[in-house]
């Protein structure tokens, strides 16, 4: 019985270790070689961004929430991540007020801080799917 134990433990071992692989090679992939679902409804209103935040053509916020004292803002681009990426980068550089103070961008995912409103804080951009990019700006007071 012992034996038929540890058997039965050191199978569900090898099967969870083999079975976990493709499912992170998909997860690090993205979505963007994949055909977009139908997107997610605008958001009633006007975000609560920082006064003069700018707002790329092409992108839709879909929701808000509070985080302690930061806000975060979600939504997507119509597009893929390198236009989302400098279109981002470049309203940010050209508001009034505000300024990029680091920016990264991948295969299918990017960040640009920023500074300016009075908030500090950062857009995130993840590769949705073939035509389209997530959204999420976390914005907190400075």
């Amino acid at each position: 019985m012992i034996k038929r134990c540890a058997l039965l433990a050191v199978l569900a071992l090898v099967l969870g270790a083999c079975g976990g692989g493709e499912e992170g090679e998909e997860a690090e992939r993205g979505a963007a070689g994949e055909a977009c679902a139908e997107a997610p409804a605008a958001l009633d209103g006007t975000p609560m961004l920082p006064e003069g935040f700018p707002t790329p053509d092409g992108v839709t916020y879909t929701a808000e929430r509070e985080a302690g004292p930061s806000t975060i803002v979600d939504g997507y681009y119509e597009g893929g991540i390198e236009d989302a990426y400098e279109d981002y980068k470049s309203a940010l550089d050209g508001a009034d007020g505000f300024e990029v103070t680091q920016d990264e961008q991948e295969e299918v995912d990017a960040e640009v801080n920023f500074e300016g409103g009075g908030t500090s804080g950062q857009v995130k951009l993840i590769q949705e799917c073939e035509d389209r990019t997530s959204v999420s700006i976390t914005a907190r007071p400075e």
